[in-house]
């Protein structure tokens, strides 16, 4: 035998080394194939439905049961139910022992819970394209109401102009203003 190793070239501490690297092979092929399947729901099969495809809850539709579809996020799912993607934090508070501390991890098949609140600010994909009429409360200013109308602030001096405002810091509770995001 020590004759065929001599032979081969080969002598214990090569032979060591080579059964090493096969077993360092081995265990991460084991490890790669564990951590692929950890957390994937049981019976999860693959669909051919698109997430574009599946209707989202909105309005009188809310609360509602929503089922994740594959390339979800919290952001578009709450753009599509409350036209706007801010929502993502009610809908996190209301499934979060479901997703755990990563809201960014959302496993498609899953169930959740759309709670019914109110919109937050829109997002640049909801901005009205009509001119709205908004009421001014209490704290609001110019800049915060065309952020939470428009997504864009910078819009104030067109908007205090076409409602003839003097001064744009000076707007009272109450007030109607009509507001155009365009």
């Amino acid at each position: 035998m020590r004759d065929l190793l001599k032979r081969l070239k080969l002598n214990e501490q090569n032979i060591s080394m080579l059964l090493g690297v096969v077993v360092v092979l081995l265990v991460g092929s084991l490890l790669y194939n564990y951590f692929k399947s950890v957390n994937k729901p049981q019976g999860e099969t693959s669909s051919t439905t698109s997430p574009e495809q599946v209707q989202v809850p909105t309005g009188d539709q809310l609360p509602a049961e929503y089922t994740v579809q594959k390339g979800d996020t919290l952001w578009s799912i709450s753009e599509k139910a409350y036209t706007s993607g801010y929502n993502w934090v009610d809908v996190y508070a209301a499934n979060k022992k479901l997703i755990g501390p990563n809201a960014n991890l959302l496993l498609a098949g899953s169930k959740i819970t759309l709670p019914k609140v109110e919109p937050k600010v829109l997002t640049a994909k909801t901005v009205p394209t009509q001119p709205v009429e908004y009421t001014v409360v209490k704290g609001d200013n110019l800049w915060n109401i065309l952020v939470k109308t428009c997504s864009n602030g910078y819009l104030w001096p067109k908007v205090a102009k076409a409602n003839n405002l003097a001064n744009a810091s000076l707007i009272e509770v109450g007030q109607k203003l009509t507001i155009s995001c365009q």
